[in-house]
């Protein structure tokens, strides 16, 4: 299953990719840019959440027993059936994905950004919406282009709340490169709201967060791309961002996987991906976001690549990219 991305018995996916495949190598290619309700609909993921009535309990040596106070929620989807999806309090109200995402197409109307991805993950419990900005940041001197994202997700299992996250993309080698910044914030978590004058508010909230940290995002960059890293310099750098094994005697095997994740790093350090920005520490920053997104070994025997695609999608390696920035401001 790609990407974790829920898959249906006829071949079809939950997912719905505008124009080009994105992150995840899986999707509906179209030729042009659709609203929150169509991309839903292409993704298949219009069906109606709900909350039982009745409290979680089974039978154990034919006694009941249960969680008084937890309850399933669920969905009846047209291929998949009946199906549950998380376990969830008293006071969980679901919030449907056409509510949840509705408040993006006043994002689309004011700033011409477009629906890139819309899918869920696993059974169902999250899904999630990208929108792509028409305007792209042009660094070094317009050589390195950051493409601007932001990404909702919506969850269905009590998890977490609906959360939009500014999610920056380097054309050049597609990593996500989400800045950890002082002065501007990444992601917001938004309150289920049913009005129309609500959703307008949470949409201007949203652009608000975008642009306050696409500009802090901006001169960050250009700060890192005024320090020069040697090439000694990189191999401490990278030397402090792949450790030693803590144990006091570790192991051949460890000694070996860290002599390998270093060589990888040095070999990104000057590779094609990093010519525009050699020498600096933003080039030494995304040597360590591409090898992070790409080539980082991935646990689990089976769907490496598919754990690799959410990772990216979701931040999986943000302590690993937010380290490296920290020892590169130092």
């Amino acid at each position: 299953m790609a990407a974790n991305i829920e898959q249906f018995e006829d071949g079809t996916a939950a997912f719905f990719s505008n124009r080009e495949v994105a992150w995840h190598k899986l999707g509906t290619v179209t030729d042009k840019a659709l609203n929150a309700e169509d991309a839903l609909k292409t993704a298949q993921l219009d069906s109606i959440v709900k909350v039982s009535e009745e409290s979680i309990y089974t039978k154990v040596d034919g006694k009941e027993i249960g969680l008084p106070k937890k309850f399933l929620t669920y969905r009846d989807h047209p291929k998949k059936g009946l199906s549950a999806l998380g376990v969830v309090g008293t006071r969980y109200t679901p919030i449907q994905n056409l509510e949840a995402f509705e408040f993006l197409n006043h994002i689309a109307d004011e700033t011409g950004a477009a629906f890139e991805t819309a899918g869920s993950l696993g059974n169902g419990a999250r899904v999630f919406m990208t929108m792509k900005f028409p305007e792209s940041m042009a660094l070094a001197g317009g050589q390195d282009v950051i493409d601007n994202y932001i990404m909702a997700v919506n969850s269905h299992d009590g998890s977490s709340a609906f959360i939009v996250a500014v999610t920056p993309i380097r054309a050049v080698c597609t990593n996500t490169v989400r800045l950890a910044l002082a002065q501007a914030k990444s992601k917001i978590s938004l309150k289920h709201t049913a009005g129309a004058t609500q959703k307008v508010q949470q949409a201007r909230e949203t652009l608000g967060v975008v642009f306050a940290y696409q500009a802090a995002f901006e001169a960050e960059v250009e700060a890192m791309l005024s320090v020069k890293v040697t090439d000694a310099q990189y191999k401490k750098f990278v030397e402090a961002v792949i450790p030693e094994p803590k144990k006091k005697d570790p192991s051949d095997r460890q000694l070996n996987s860290v002599e390998k994740k270093r060589g990888e790093l040095m070999a990104l350090w000057n590779a094609p991906t990093q010519q525009n920005v050699a020498g600096t520490a933003w080039a030494a920053y995304n040597a360590v976001a591409e090898w992070a997104d790409w080539v980082k070994p991935i646990r689990g025997a089976e769907g490496k690549e598919d754990l690799r695609s959410e990772r990216m999608l979701f931040g999986g390696a943000e302590k690993l990219k937010a380290r490296a920035q920290l020892l590169l401001s130092k």
